[in-house]
């Protein structure tokens, strides 16, 4: 342990870097909308903190008695000249109160207050439970109503499936249900996105293993599978067509080729202008069968497409007057979200909600300036899309993740919705996995869980809301521990 006198000079280090660092970036704070400042102020010196903590430091404050500083997400400034005062103190210098602008609960305050603005009013369980809707809800009149009585507080519609028709029909059944309930619904809109897909596969299911190598193209949409020799070899590799075909000009020899939610893992060996081979290194089962229209993540390739589509444009037209907020699918940078600003400032749509979802790398990498210009419309959030951000960056590397960006969130005052496969097991079979439920008492770090489309959805809402409720009082979304900036990026 160092002595005080070294621990003190440590802090006042910190402080003034802390400090400095909301001087140099003004210009970004200064960029915000309305109710942001100081949010978008607490990023910036959360970031430095993260960049200039010394090693050891956290540790040495702790024996002293003192805050670790890393349970102080939402409050950077304010707990550092805390730490300060009291280590003069415990110096023999006497107790100063050095009070910073924002109060040590403004905030947690600010938070909770961007939690309702985008998500509507809190409740007693703390987070609140999102449900997707099925685009067939029509077909049972009394759903919303028995949705809203398990625990519903936001509704999401996923516009990769049904039609416009199907999506006004349900908002205006979720609309009646919760006037009948007297209660405030949100519904949220999430756009597909530029989902890179494999083609149909012309003759049915293609049987892949470890070895086999894929010829992708975007000649057409038709995936062929070729015939295998007595050995299990492939004369000629497999024809998988891809789109968006701005893939294959991104992909290069050695980048990660994953397919089908990571079930089919390979690298690609050999890229042209026409099209790219991949080896195959590892299946799912040591044989699996791809079907049409599945997934493809290329973690490795900067794939210069725009996350949003010319669908996504088309389902901001027909929504219009219906959402209460969008959700924009595979966001990679800052511009993304100024682009979706643009078109609903175009629209009209200028109280409408904005979430980023947080699925790729390049969006971790950059969240933070992805926070600050989600700041500059007074209601949004930030969505942790933990399905393809697990298989683009290995599942292995997901729990840091996952930290990392509720750490910043935090810091940046910014709602997070926890996502992807929530109780999926008891929504498509009426029972939950141990790590299932495990995976959702952590959904009460965030400000809402979010449950997918399943026969048993209305028990799985009723269960995640009692489950929530019995761990509201003991879960915390802060970390335990600080550590250098992108660790989920670090061998």
């Amino acid at each position: 342990m160092q002595s005080l006198p070294s621990i003190l000079a440590s802090v006042e280090s910190l402080l003034s870097s802390v400090s400095a660092a909301a001087v140099r970036d003004q210009a970004s704070i200064l960029r915000v909308g309305s109710g942001w400042s100081s949010s978008a102020a607490n990023l910036v010196q959360y970031a430095q903190l993260r960049s200039a903590l010394p090693a050891g430091l956290q540790a040495d404050l702790v024996r002293c008695g003192l805050s670790s500083l890393s349970r102080r997400e939402a409050h950077i400034e304010p707990t550092l000249r805390a730490v300060h005062a009291a280590l003069i103190a415990m110096n023999g210098g006497g107790w100063k109160d050095d009070s910073p602008a924002m109060a040590m609960d403004a905030g947690v305050a600010a938070l909770e207050r961007h939690a309702d603005e985008l998500l509507g009013p809190p409740h007693p369980k703390g987070t609140r439970i999102m449900v997707s809707l099925p685009p067939t809800m029509a077909a049972d009149p009394s759903l919303a109503d028995r949705l809203i009585d398990a625990g519903m507080d936001v509704a999401r519609i996923n516009a990769a499936h049904g039609s416009p028709e199907q999506w006004r029909t349900n908002a205006a059944a979720l609309r009646a249900a919760a006037a009948r309930a007297s209660r405030t619904i949100r519904l949220c809109v999430d756009l597909a996105g530029p989902k890179v897909r494999t083609g149909t596969c012309s003759d049915g299911p293609i049987e892949i293993r470890p070895g086999d190598r894929l010829w992708l193209h975007a000649d057409d949409t038709v995936s062929t599978g070729s015939a295998r020799a007595a050995d299990g070899s492939l004369a000629v590799p497999h024809r998988i067509a891809i789109t968006p075909r701005d893939l294959l000009s991104a992909l290069k020899p050695a980048h990660r080729v994953l397919i089908d939610d990571g079930n089919i893992r390979g690298r690609c060996t050999t890229a042209t202008s026409s099209g790219a081979e991949v080896l195959i290194e590892r299946v799912r089962s040591g044989a699996w069968p791809l079907k049409d229209r599945k997934g493809v993540n290329v973690p490795d390739s900067d794939v210069a497409i725009p996350s949003l589509t010319t669908a996504d444009l088309a389902t901001l037209d027909a929504v219009a007057g219906v959402a209460d907020i969008v959700a924009l699918s595979f966001v990679r940078s800052p511009q993304d979200i100024l682009d979706l600003h643009q078109e609903l400032d175009a629209r009209g749509l200028t109280s409408m909600g904005v979430v980023a979802k947080v699925e790729t790398p390049q969006a971790c990498r950059d969240l933070p300036a992805i926070l600050l210009a989600l700041m500059r419309r007074p209601s949004c959030g930030v969505m942790l899309a933990r399905g393809d951000l697990g298989v683009e960056i290995g599942f292995e590397n997901l729990p840091i993740a996952q930290d990392e960006v509720l750490a910043l969130c935090e810091a940046a005052h910014m709602p997070v919705i926890w996502a992807t496969q929530v109780l999926e097991s008891m929504t498509e079979n009426g029972f939950p996995t141990r790590g299932e439920v495990t995976d959702a008492a952590d959904s009460a770090r965030a400000d809402a869980v979010m449950l997918g489309i399943g026969p048993h959805l209305l028990e799985t809402t009723a269960f995640v809301h009692d489950l929530l409720m019995r761990i509201q009082r003991i879960r915390a979304r802060s970390r335990a521990l600080l550590v250098p900036w992108g660790g989920w990026n670090r061998a």
